[in-house]
């Protein structure tokens, strides 16, 4: 599962948010918004999609950086969500 949620979040990125950087700044442990993957309308559109795609819903105040900084981050924020 663990690969599955990063796969399927990269994957988001590239198609639905249609970034076509290198893939060197989707590694599991790099800053998405310091390298400009994510900026903050596109983190409203992974915080909504991952809601959707992991059946809970993300609340206002877990739109935060820090839930989202890197895949890493965005892999235990959905393990966390979808536990609750």
């Amino acid at each position: 599962m663990t690969t599955d949620i990063k796969d399927s979040v990269r994957r988001f990125i590239r198609e639905e948010l249609e970034w076509s950087g290198p893939d060197e700044q989707l590694q599991d442990d790099v800053s998405l918004i310091d390298a400009g993957v994510i900026d903050s309308l596109s983190l409203l559109e992974l915080g909504h999609w991952i809601g959707d795609s992991y059946g809970f819903k993300v609340d206002d105040t877990e739109m935060i950086a820090a839930n989202f900084e890197t895949l890493n981050a965005i892999e235990a924020f959905v393990r966390r969500g979808s536990q609750a």
